[in-house]
């Protein structure tokens, strides 16, 4: 146990947050100053991301059936969502050097596709131009749980394809809750439809998810996440079932609240996590490990940063090393390509997205660190880098 351990992600929510969600009230929201930052838009909201993705999919007007190209190196809760709303995942392979979706896979693969859902994962905006070019007619789903207030081209994530969806829980941590945008105007009476008919979350439900919320996040906090959430979420994650199914309901107030009190001031902290990144890069350019870059005409979020590794047994040994320097770090999506062989009939076609997950890791770069821990953590990488 290790008091000290830098926790590999940021849960930044507070006993402010808590109160909200205890006492809500009512639900009534400023969509107007959603419009100063995304433009005039619809906006919808549920209770997580993944449904906001079933939702959007249901208000395709497209057969049951269908396939919905995925990227195979995602949460496996998106394939969860396609499968939900009557669909059949269809695995497209990232690029290495963006960690999204490739355009040369997806134009394989597009004759078979009813619509495309596009990750832009760690926060890094996948080459939408290529990809709509390739897509045609074909519905584009933006999946921008990891790409709030990343841009391409000058324009926000989340307005470029006919329709997006974003996740309360990552960037701000405002606990649970999804926003979907429509861009595409032929959806609406249809995803209005679905929405109107949704439960609400119960009054019990609502506390217990207040509690537990605000316990999750104070013990994934030092000296509690060493010493207690890390031990503890050990073992609760290898006897963890995979549970398929999920609930779909319209968005918690207090969640819905605590998102728009933390959107106006989650550019600051952007920069702060941006500076904390490029400070990443500057001091591990001339290492072994292959870093993150912005391709031009984007800028990232930084929401999380990213580094890989030649091999897998490279990866994991730093991975290990790191923890026993009191760094924690992730793994992200390492178990989905097995798993998606197993249960979703995934079947090797994604060379790539396998090769990253058994090569990246997840490191902290978060705007409630210090500078001084940032650089702890690019002196130890460069300590333990082996192939220096």
């Amino acid at each position: 146990m290790n008091y000290k351990l830098i926790p590999r992600f940021n849960i930044d929510y507070n006993f402010r947050d808590f109160i909200t969600n205890l006492f809500p009230g009512n639900k009534l929201i400023k969509k107007n100053d959603l419009s100063k930052i995304f433009g005039t838009r619809d906006f919808y909201f549920t209770n997580n991301g993944r449904s906001s993705l079933y939702i959007i999919l249901k208000s395709l007007d497209i057969p049951k059936g269908s396939k919905i190209g995925v990227p195979l190196y995602s949460c496996p809760v998106v394939f969860d969502a396609i499968i939900k709303a009557g669909f059949v995942p269809e695995f497209i392979d990232i690029d290495l050097e963006n960690y999204t979706i490739d355009p040369l896979d997806l134009t394989k693969k597009i004759g078979e596709l009813k619509a495309v859902i596009v990750i832009h994962t760690f926060g890094r905006p996948a080459d939408m131009d290529i990809i709509k070019n390739i897509a045609g007619e074909i519905p584009i789903i933006e999946d921008c749980a990891h790409s709030l207030f990343s841009f391409y081209k000058g324009k926000m994530t989340g307005t470029l394809g006919n329709a997006s969806f974003f996740s309360f829980k990552k960037y701000p941590s405002a606990g649970e809750g999804g926003m979907i945008i429509l861009n595409d105007i032929k959806l609406i009476d249809r995803l209005e439809k679905i929405v109107r008919q949704l439960p609400e979350v119960s009054k019990i439900n609502n506390v217990k998810h207040a509690f537990v919320t605000y316990a999750h996040s104070f013990l994934y906090h030092r000296p509690w996440y060493g010493t207690i959430a890390f031990p503890i979420g050990n073992r609760i994650l290898n006897k963890k079932e995979i549970i398929l199914d999920f609930n779909v309901s319209i968005v918690r107030g207090g969640d819905l609240k605590i998102f728009m009190r933390k959107i106006g001031s989650l550019g600051k902290k952007i920069e702060i996590q941006t500076n904390y990144s490029r400070i990443l890069i500057e001091e591990l350019w001339n290492t072994s490990i292959i870093l993150p870059d912005e391709v031009e005409g984007t800028r990232c979020n930084y929401y999380l940063f990213p580094i890989r590794f030649q091999n897998e047994q490279l990866r994991d040994c730093m991975h290990i090393n790191l923890r026993k320097f009191g760094i924690d770090s992730a793994k992200l999506y390492a178990e989905t390509p097995q798993l998606s062989k197993r249960i979703y009939r995934y079947n090797g076609t994604c060379s790539n997205a396998e090769t990253l997950s058994k090569t990246v890791l997840v490191i902290p770069n978060y705007y409630t660190l210090k500078e001084i821990e940032i650089m702890k953590i690019a002196n130890i990488l460069k300590m333990l880098d082996i192939n220096r």
